[in-house]
Protein backbone atom coordinates (compact mmCIF):
# COMPACT_ATOMS: atom_id res chain seq x y z
CA UNK A 1 0.00 0.00 0.00
CA UNK A 2 2.80 2.41 0.76
CA UNK A 3 4.26 1.98 -2.82
CA UNK A 4 0.96 3.06 -4.56
CA UNK A 5 0.47 5.82 -2.11
CA UNK A 6 4.04 7.20 -3.19
CA UNK A 7 3.35 6.81 -6.60
CA UNK A 8 0.01 8.78 -6.23
CA UNK A 9 1.94 11.49 -4.58
CA UNK A 10 4.23 11.48 -7.31
CA UNK A 11 1.58 11.65 -10.14
CA UNK A 12 0.34 14.16 -8.36
CA UNK A 13 3.44 16.42 -7.65
CA UNK A 14 3.93 16.09 -11.43
CA UNK A 15 0.53 16.76 -12.38
CA UNK A 16 0.79 19.89 -11.06
CA UNK A 17 4.18 20.96 -11.86
CA UNK A 18 3.05 20.48 -15.61
CA UNK A 19 -0.15 22.79 -14.96
CA UNK A 20 1.86 25.46 -13.17
CA UNK A 21 4.64 25.39 -15.80
CA UNK A 22 2.22 25.75 -18.68
CA UNK A 23 0.31 28.56 -17.41
CA UNK A 24 1.92 31.74 -18.60
CA UNK A 25 3.29 30.07 -22.01
CA UNK A 26 1.06 31.62 -24.78
CA UNK A 27 1.17 31.56 -28.58
CA UNK A 28 1.45 35.00 -30.69
CA UNK A 29 -2.20 34.41 -31.99
CA UNK A 30 -4.02 34.20 -28.72
CA UNK A 31 -2.24 37.71 -27.17
CA UNK A 32 -4.92 40.28 -27.46
CA UNK A 33 -3.67 43.78 -28.42
CA UNK A 34 -3.82 46.36 -25.16
CA UNK A 35 -6.05 49.01 -25.39
CA UNK A 36 -3.83 52.63 -26.49
CA UNK A 37 -4.78 56.01 -27.31
CA UNK A 38 -4.88 57.52 -30.71
CA UNK A 39 -3.71 60.71 -28.81
CA UNK A 40 -0.59 60.70 -29.73
CA UNK A 41 -1.23 60.11 -33.58
CA UNK A 42 -3.83 62.62 -33.84
CA UNK A 43 -1.82 65.72 -34.93
CA UNK A 44 0.43 63.38 -37.70
CA UNK A 45 -0.40 63.47 -41.29
CA UNK A 46 -1.55 60.66 -43.57
CA UNK A 47 2.26 59.79 -44.71
CA UNK A 48 3.73 59.79 -40.97
CA UNK A 49 0.89 57.81 -40.07
CA UNK A 50 1.37 55.10 -42.98
CA UNK A 51 5.49 55.28 -41.84
CA UNK A 52 4.32 54.49 -38.50
CA UNK A 53 2.00 52.09 -39.78
CA UNK A 54 4.90 50.05 -41.78
CA UNK A 55 6.72 50.46 -38.82
CA UNK A 56 4.87 48.87 -35.91
CA UNK A 57 3.47 46.31 -38.26
CA UNK A 58 7.04 45.04 -38.61
CA UNK A 59 7.72 45.32 -34.85
CA UNK A 60 4.55 43.18 -34.20
CA UNK A 61 5.86 40.54 -36.61
CA UNK A 62 9.12 39.93 -34.62
CA UNK A 63 7.78 40.14 -31.75
CA UNK A 64 4.92 37.75 -32.33
CA UNK A 65 7.88 35.40 -33.74
CA UNK A 66 9.97 35.50 -30.53
CA UNK A 67 6.95 34.67 -28.57
CA UNK A 68 6.26 31.97 -30.46
CA UNK A 69 9.97 30.80 -30.55
CA UNK A 70 10.02 30.63 -26.90
CA UNK A 71 6.80 29.53 -26.18
CA UNK A 72 7.88 26.62 -28.74
CA UNK A 73 10.98 26.09 -26.56
CA UNK A 74 9.69 26.21 -23.28
CA UNK A 75 7.32 22.74 -24.48
CA UNK A 76 10.57 21.22 -25.46
CA UNK A 77 12.16 22.16 -22.00
CA UNK A 78 8.80 21.15 -20.57
CA UNK A 79 9.00 17.92 -21.98
CA UNK A 80 12.83 17.22 -21.21
CA UNK A 81 12.28 18.41 -17.87
CA UNK A 82 8.97 16.00 -17.32
CA UNK A 83 11.63 13.04 -18.51
CA UNK A 84 14.49 13.53 -16.90
CA UNK A 85 14.05 16.02 -13.67
CA UNK A 86 10.21 17.51 -13.21
CA UNK A 87 11.42 19.99 -10.07
CA UNK A 88 13.20 21.94 -13.19
CA UNK A 89 9.77 22.70 -14.95
CA UNK A 90 9.54 24.65 -11.56
CA UNK A 91 12.81 27.26 -12.92
CA UNK A 92 11.84 27.24 -16.99
CA UNK A 93 11.21 30.53 -18.02
CA UNK A 94 7.54 31.49 -19.25
CA UNK A 95 6.71 34.11 -22.86
CA UNK A 96 4.98 36.27 -20.56
CA UNK A 97 6.98 39.58 -21.12
CA UNK A 98 7.49 39.10 -25.02
CA UNK A 99 3.79 39.07 -25.00
CA UNK A 100 3.15 42.22 -23.49
CA UNK A 101 5.39 43.42 -25.47
CA UNK A 102 3.91 42.32 -28.24
CA UNK A 103 0.19 42.95 -27.15
CA UNK A 104 1.35 46.28 -26.57
CA UNK A 105 2.58 46.94 -30.51
CA UNK A 106 -0.50 45.49 -31.61
CA UNK A 107 -2.26 47.61 -29.89
CA UNK A 108 -0.27 51.00 -31.19
CA UNK A 109 -0.70 49.83 -34.50
CA UNK A 110 -4.63 49.58 -34.16
CA UNK A 111 -4.96 53.55 -32.85
CA UNK A 112 -2.46 53.98 -35.50
CA UNK A 113 -4.58 52.76 -38.10
CA UNK A 114 -8.00 54.47 -36.02
CA UNK A 115 -6.33 58.16 -36.66
CA UNK A 116 -5.66 57.06 -40.40
CA UNK A 117 -9.30 56.01 -40.78
CA UNK A 118 -10.35 59.05 -39.05
CA UNK A 119 -8.19 61.45 -40.61
CA UNK A 120 -9.73 59.74 -43.84
CA UNK A 121 -6.21 58.91 -45.33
Amino acid sequence: MLNINKCLTFGVAISLALILSGCNNVKSSEVISQNVSTYEYSDMTCSQLEGEMVFLNNAANSAGNVVDKKNSSAKGKNAAAFILFWPALFLIDDNSSEAQQYARLKGEYEAVQRTHRKNEC
